[in-house]
């Protein structure tokens, strides 16, 4: 809306005002611990927009940024964070770091014009490989959450679901030259974080 000239910058100012005071005020409901953490990810939150300028990791920072709130949502139970968390968040980064790659090569022309950074530049020669090493760290930290929080063999076989549409899928069919197709793809993701969900929802029956 910004870059349409459809919002002022000072009416984009007056809604951010706004939108920061509504989530102060569900922010203060939770423990001290959520809290913190909360305010400590502003900093990211302001700056994720300014790293294509700086770095071809801009997709990593949004993976960090992005999947903080299930630090946030974990400490809000939990009242602590502890490494089933750490290693859960750390998978997400990578999800993120791989689909949003995908994502990027939609742009990829635009962006080396223009002389922004991303992933999807800086592995444009080999794509692939470096989604499917993505994938492969999410894959491999559900795992270890799983055998950490002592889930049953359901969960396992469940989660070949994830990897069959992950790597059978999304990298099979994945064309970095074909924009439609980019997208398509990245929206899959929508139904691998379903199935995910869903398979830790079931182990709490």
């Amino acid at each position: 809306p910004l870059a349409s000239n459809k919002v002022s910058i000072k009416l984009a100012i007056f809604y951010t005002i706004i939108l920061c005071a509504l989530a102060f005020l569900v922010l203060i409901n939770f423990n001290n611990l959520t809290i913190i953490l909360a305010l400590g990810s502003m900093p990211l939150a302001f700056t994720y927009p300014l790293m294509k300028r700086f770095t071809y990791w801009p997709q990593l920072f949004l993976g960090i940024t992005f999947n903080y709130g299930l630090i946030l949502g974990w400490t809000a139970i939990q009242g602590e964070i502890n490494v089933v968390a750490i290693i859960f968040y750390l998978g997400a980064i990578f999800w993120t770091l791989g689909y949003d790659t995908i994502y990027g090569f939609q742009d990829i022309k635009d962006d080396e014009i223009i002389g922004v950074k991303s992933t999807s530049i800086k592995f444009k020669n080999k794509p692939k490989n470096f989604v499917s090493t993505c994938y492969a760290f999410l894959i491999f930290s559900i795992l270890i959450v799983g055998y950490m929080m002592n889930y049953s063999y359901f969960f396992y076989v469940s989660l070949l679901i994830t990897v069959a549409h992950l790597f059978f899928y999304q990298i099979k069919f994945f064309n970095s030259k074909d924009p439609s197709l980019c997208l398509r793809v990245f929206k899959s993701n929508n139904l691998v974080g379903l199935i995910i969900f869903c398979n830790i929802l079931i182990e709490k029956f």
